[in-house]
């Protein structure tokens, strides 16, 4: 079997990933890039049109915003992905294929065979393992272990021929070396009853910062949401599927639904725009001087979160949604995965764009 890079590996988003044997072809997610240019996979026609399914990992727009494109172009397959993700989705796809929570196991051909489990990254993501033709390969999508609010399935044990993994950060620490500095980061921009402007994405990391300032700082520092990030709130706080016992357990109001206008001082205000890509946020932010600006995630190419950075107005700690260099490692030696392909990092790009295994 042969896997091409489509996007993904030393590039800003794209993530796509096309896999052809002698019976089968399939798409590994089909994304955008987020450098402003919205710039498609580097995938065929002729690819497209043999691709007998398109597996998607979770609903960010890096790795679903070229999925309408390659309908346009051809593609024709079903599109698997989880409850979740097709919720979140702004284009549906009709040939949808929900996978089952209760059923993580299923047989697409008799030599075509998917296990599947969560990422811990956002609701609705999910890894795959894919047994085709008698080859095994593992994708990892956006992959997090031990994050504070999303469960993880930890991949251990596991047999692939080739691995696909989540490696997004170029850096030796962990997980909780990140999640540390974040709290000392907020912290200290707090200092002086200073309120804290936290901009994030609608899925993802909002809920699981939310649930660690909780933790740390009480009713010290209140946290209020948007209106939409609070309402996802509501939706998986208590739903044993998606997060944590121990979540679960919190009532609903230790957060606040925010009105994104009034502020408190000493309190924290996660506003879903992480990009500053609204006027409304950016007149926020000039109009409260005293406010500290954080920014917790990739600063892409569209929207004002970059200016903001780049003049000092804002400043930033990574909070850990994706692998570090070294728990990609961890990740590989508690597996057996001879060939790993890291993906999701800029930074990095394999000597070939295509690999036999």
């Amino acid at each position: 079997m042969q896997l091409y890079i489509a996007g993904g590996c030393g590039d800003e988003g794209r993530n796509c990933f096309y896999v052809e044997g002698d019976r089968h072809a399939f798409i590994l997610d089909a994304g955008t890039s987020t450098d402003g240019f919205d710039r498609v996979p580097d995938i065929s026609t002729e690819q497209i049109h043999q691709a007998e399914y398109l597996f998607i990992s979770h609903s960010h727009r890096d790795h679903t915003g070229a999925i309408e494109y390659l309908v346009k172009k051809g593609f024709t397959g079903p599109v698997l992905m989880s409850n979740q993700t097709y919720r979140q989705l702004h284009y549906k796809p009709q040939n949808t294929m929900i996978l089952d929570s209760t059923a993580p196991d299923l047989e697409l051909e008799p030599d075509f065979t998917v296990h599947w489990g969560r990422t811990g990254h956002c609701a609705g993501a999910v890894w795959f393992d894919i047994s085709v033709e008698g080859r095994h390969v593992f994708y990892s999508g956006d992959y997090r272990e031990n994050d504070t609010f999303y469960r993880c399935d930890a991949v251990r044990g596991l047999h692939a021929d080739m691995a696909v993994i989540d490696a997004a950060y170029s850096r030796k620490e962990r997980g909780d070396d990140l999640r540390r500095a974040v709290v000392e980061r907020a912290e200290s921009l707090m200092d002086g009853g200073h309120p804290l402007l936290m901009p994030v994405h609608h899925y993802g990391r909002g809920l699981s910062m939310g649930i660690l300032f909780h933790k740390v700082f009480g009713e010290k520092h209140p946290v209020h949401m948007s209106p939409k990030l609070y309402d996802e709130w509501l939706r998986l706080g208590h739903r044993k599927y998606f997060v944590h016992d121990e979540v679960t357990e919190l009532p609903f109001s230790i957060f606040q639904r925010w009105d994104e206008k009034t502020l408190e001082p000493g309190h924290i205000y996660f506003l879903t725009d992480a990009q500053l890509s609204r006027a409304s946020s950016r007149e926020l932010i000039e109009a409260h001087p005293d406010m500290g600006v954080l920014l917790t995630g990739s600063i892409h190419g569209y929207g004002k979160a970059q200016c903001f950075y780049r003049s000092g107005r804002a400043v930033f700690s990574l909070w850990p949604n994706h692998l570090t260099w070294q728990e990609m490692e961890d990740l590989r030696a508690a597996n057996d995965m001879p060939l790993v392909v890291p993906f999701h990092n800029k930074k990095v790009k394999p000597e070939s764009d295509s690999f036999v295994f």
